[in-house]
């Protein structure tokens, strides 16, 4: 929060060329260069001026105005595009002096930040990656995704919404006269940068405060901010290394945007010689390798954090994945659910290449780290890999081996998302293209891109070829280096719990280790799990993409404090000793919702069916509450029904299907008869309610007799 003058701000808004950028100036050269190559004439200053925070269809309508209806604008753009674009490839982007020292004081105030521009979303996320300051922003509206361009307030509007800020609490940053109309109409606190265009008497009008220079602003703001407390460094991983190999099976959100900073901080003093990752991702795999590290980016605290030393293998090598059980001493398998019967095998495997590596000795014992978002996980893992076993040894033989090492249950309470291929195709596209202006060598064409899950094609080529050139090149002190490759979110440190049952763990930094772990997976499971999918099945059927956004909306937001609340009711009963652990949980669980604009709700609603058995985080929750009289579930009950229209609406699992799964779950959880009775009752009149076509085709299968036909009336 910062109180600025007479305002209480919580949210800055920023325009990006001309506010952040000294680009209007290189735009208006490449435009007359483009409009002289097509059409034989310069654009004129005068309408130059005038389409300054124009969307680009009214800068056209403006262009047929004063160049003929004829006028190949969509070309002339495309043309000035790439002008645009080898400039700044070859000469980086030209930032406004102070910007960075402004964006920094804006985001230690604790202030939410985005980025509302006229330009395709194509050409601002390469500026704001190659000027490094895509990380202070939480969110990103451009001129491709509103309907209505500058002046109208849409797209201001639409970021305040985004960053669930009412516009009066948001800083809005602009150059232009339709831009500061655009943030004026909308409501903020509008700020004036002088950049081509000298305010005139309208302008200054809308404007709540006029700087000449994003300096005069930084001198105005530190006015405003507080001093800072003394400072405690950002702790970087020991530089010094141990004898220790560790693995993480499994390189996805948790194993690579968690595990893997664990692993390297280890116990602070040093970090391990050499980290294995497997994957089955390709892409990742061959990215990685190819740039030496990786980044886990923090948006909170708009802060990078660089993962070295790691060495990622194909988790489809059978080769690779021995070599990484045999020479590992801790290894952290990261995988979900469906994953484990099918990678159990590969576990045994690597379990009894180990056993045979070591002249079929019991000794030098592997600490395993267990890492699923699941209740009973080990006994779940070791259930499977004991059966790989058996297939490929004798039966003493593979109790042997599991009794040798050390198999510890784990529970993680922090949130990670891993960015899609097509994010890490941006990346490589835009980073490849600053290589090749690096090289002095010829630049690429490219299309848009969409923001798919899996690449086409000519996609997979041209990044598989990005990887192999950038590879091949790269000498130590050579700009790639200073290149970083983003491939995870994740919130600001939080601890793994883990069952103490090695000796290898009890100088480990972040582990916080307990003897019963029973205790905090329950709390985990129905607390964050069971809240956190309720939440986005609800969230994505009213359209949103990810879990910050989703936050915006107050029916959402109420509807997970109705959830926390039911929750924490029926776990206090059951932990009595944990309630005030629970409140911290559940503040702290809402906070990470809250600031998630990066967490798709993709990742978290997925598997519902899964997420919706008899013991698990959500039914677990529901009886706990129902066999505790008095205690309410409405919420539950309600999330439960948006699993299932998340199932049947996004996994195409028939209304018949899912209704058969709810009758199974319910019969083997502990309610009695008329409880379950009941509770069905409810989650089937309620999932007809919101599904009303699939009810219809359901009913027509079976006529019903006429007191099934008067039951459905009623």
């Amino acid at each position: 929060m910062l109180k600025f003058n007479n305002d209480i701000i919580h949210g800055a808004i920023f325009d990006m060329d001309g506010t952040m950028f000294d680009t209007e100036r290189l735009r208006f050269q490449t435009l007359k260069q483009a409009s002289q190559e097509l059409i034989g004439v310069s654009f004129s200053d005068a309408y130059l001026m005038a389409c300054l925070g124009l969307s680009a269809s009214s800068a056209h309508q403006l262009a047929k105005q004063q160049y003929g209806d004829d006028i190949p604008y969509a070309e002339i753009r495309q043309r000035a595009d790439e002008l645009e674009l080898e400039s700044v490839r070859s000469l980086g982007v030209p930032i406004k002096k102070g910007l960075v020292q402004v964006l920094e004081r804006l985001r230690k105030s604790g202030l939410r930040m985005a980025v509302a521009t006229s330009s395709r979303r194509l050409i601002a996320e390469e500026y704001l990656i190659n000027a490094n300051v895509y990380k202070f922003f939480d969110v990103l509206v451009c001129g491709d995704e509103v309907q209505k361009g500058k002046p109208h307030p849409e797209i201001f509007l639409s970021a305040a919404e985004k960053l669930n800020l009412p516009t009066s609490e948001c800083l809005m940053f602009e150059d232009s006269e339709n831009g500061i109309t655009s943030a004026y109409n909308a409501g903020g606190v509008t700020i004036l940068l002088q950049d081509i265009k000298e305010p005139n008497s309208n302008m200054l009008a809308k404007t709540d405060y006029f700087f000449e220079s994003m300096y005069d602003c930084l001198h105005q703001l530190d006015q405003h901010t507080l001093n800072l407390e003394m400072p405690t460094l950002q702790e970087s991983f020991p530089q010094s290394l141990n004898q220790l190999t560790v693995g993480i099976h499994g390189f996805g959100a948790i194993g690579g945007g968690f595990m893997a900073q664990i692993l390297s901080h280890w116990d602070g003093y040093t970090r391990p010689k050499r980290i294995y990752a497997s994957t089955h991702n390709s892409l990742y795999r061959s990215a990685v390798n190819a740039f030496g590290s990786y980044c886990i980016r923090y948006g909170q605290l708009s802060y990078d954090e660089r993962i070295e030393n790691m060495h990622i293998i194909d988790a489809g090598n059978i080769e690779q994945m021995q070599e990484m059980y045999i020479a590992s001493s801790m290894i952290a398998v990261c995988l979900p659910e469906q994953a484990i019967a099918t990678e159990a095998r590969t576990i045994a495997q690597g379990l009894y290449a180990r056993h045979i590596a070591n002249n079929e000795q019991f000794t030098n014992p592997l600490t395993v780290l267990i890492i699923l978002n699941k209740i009973g996980a080990k006994h779940l893992l070791l259930e499977h890999v004991h059966s790989a076993l058996v297939e490929i040894t004798a039966p003493d033989i593979a109790e042997q081996i599991l009794e040798q090492h050390y198999f510890c249950d784990t529970v993680v309470n922090r949130m990670v998302s891993k960015l899609t291929d097509q994010n890490l195709y941006r990346q490589l596209r835009i980073k490849y293209n600053i290589f090749k202006q690096y090289q002095l060598d010829h630049d690429l064409d490219h299309a848009d891109i969409e923001d798919a899950t899996r690449l086409n094609p000519e996609q997979e080529r041209l990044a598989s070829m990005y990887v192999e050139e950038m590879c091949s090149n790269f000498k130590p002190s050579h700009i790639l280096q200073n290149m970083d490759l983003i491939l995870f979110h994740a919130e600001v440190d939080m601890p793994i719990y883990v069952e103490n049952n090695s000796p290898l763990l009890g100088k480990m930094r972040q582990m916080v280790l307990v003897d019963d772990i029973r205790e905090i997976q329950l709390i985990k499971n129905r607390l964050w799990n069971g809240v956190h999918a309720m939440t986005t099945w609800y969230a994505t059927r009213l359209g949103y993409e990810t879990i910050g956004l989703a936050m915006t909306d107050q029916k959402v937001r109420q509807f997970m404090e109705g959830l926390l609340e039911e929750v924490k009711v029926g776990l206090t009963l059951t932990l009595p000793h944990r309630k005030n652990d629970l409140d911290d949980l559940a503040k702290s669980f809402m906070n990470s919702c809250v600031n998630a604009y990066k967490d798709p709700c993709e990742r978290v609603a997925r598997d519902p069916l899964r997420k919706l058995t008899a013991s698990e985080r959500v039914f677990g929750s529901i009886a706990c509450n129902i066999q505790h009289d008095g205690l309410p579930y409405q919420h539950l009950s309600q999330g439960a029904v948006f699993g299932y229209c998340y199932a049947i609406e996004q996994n195409a699992v028939s209304y018949d299907e899912a209704l058969e799964h709810l009758e199974i779950q319910l019969a083997q959880s502990e309610l009695n008869e008329q409880h379950q009775r009941c509770l069905q009752q409810h989650i089937e009149m309620h999932l007809a309610q919101l599904l009303p076509d699939k009810h219809k085709i359901h009913n027509s299968q079976s006529v019903p007799t006429p007191k099934q036909a008067e039951y459905n009336l009623t």
